[in-house]
């Protein structure tokens, strides 16, 4: 999300960024840890799609870990690959993790079957995307998605179980619609007078209607 691919994860009350950040990250961090649960091998691998310069790789602990990514402009990926045509065998991955990578892609039901593809029976995907966000990566930006969107496509796909959690509710994506509004030094003292407000409101009135961002856990 943003200008520049994520290389380190820092949240900070001022950024315009930290409402959906702050839901987003444990909900990966609590998927990587139930997928690991669920595929029950000591040393899995794992497959970051669309990996960037690889902010998550911590979490998975002792891994197996490849990286693929369109390109190794801003990335740091360890091979080049299409997402719709992953340069892998079928039934060779223990995980697949794609994180804010399906909004850019032409065809997200072909990269969902992809996915599926490659994963070993009983293997998991972790899979995030938005449903609000503002146009980013142009022009190479395409889709946003619901959670029923979601379950479409890993329906399609050929999966059978699935959790989505939404990252943040409604208080969270009014106030990251107006932080994202105010750019610059000046605008940090709004920025964090909306970010505790919206937090805190989302805390004490929880509706998830209009989420930013979903994160999916599913078996393959």
């Amino acid at each position: 999300m943003g200008k520049h691919r994520l290389r380190k994860r820092r949240l900070k009350i001022w950024r315009s960024d930290y409402l959906v950040n702050k839901y987003l990250w444990p909900n990966i961090e609590r998927a990587i840890q139930e997928a690991k649960d669920l595929v029950a091998e000591p040393c899995p691998l794992v497959l970051d799609v669309g990996c960037g310069h690889k902010p998550y790789r911590e979490c998975f602990g002792s891994v197996r870990y490849l990286g693929m990514d369109r390109t190794s402009e801003d990335s740091s990926p360890d091979f080049l690959g299409d997402a719709c045509c992953i340069p892998i065998g079928t039934g060779t991955v223990d995980i697949v993790f794609a994180t804010q990578v399906i909004e850019h892609v032409p065809e997200p039901n072909r990269m969902v079957k992809e996915f599926k593809r490659v994963l070993k029976p009983g293997g998991a995907l972790i899979l995030s995307g938005p449903m609000f966000w503002p146009l980013h990566e142009e022009p190479y930006d395409f889709y946003r998605f619901t959670k029923y969107g979601f379950a479409q496509l890993l329906g399609d796909a050929g999966f059978s179980r699935w959790s989505i959690r939404e990252d943040g509710g409604d208080w969270a994506q009014l106030g990251l619609t107006v932080c994202l509004k105010f750019e610059g030094f000046a605008a940090i003292p709004l920025r964090c007078l909306v970010n505790v407000t919206s937090e805190i409101l989302d805390a004490i009135s929880r509706s998830n209607k209009c989420p930013s961002n979903y994160t999916v856990l599913a078996e393959s």
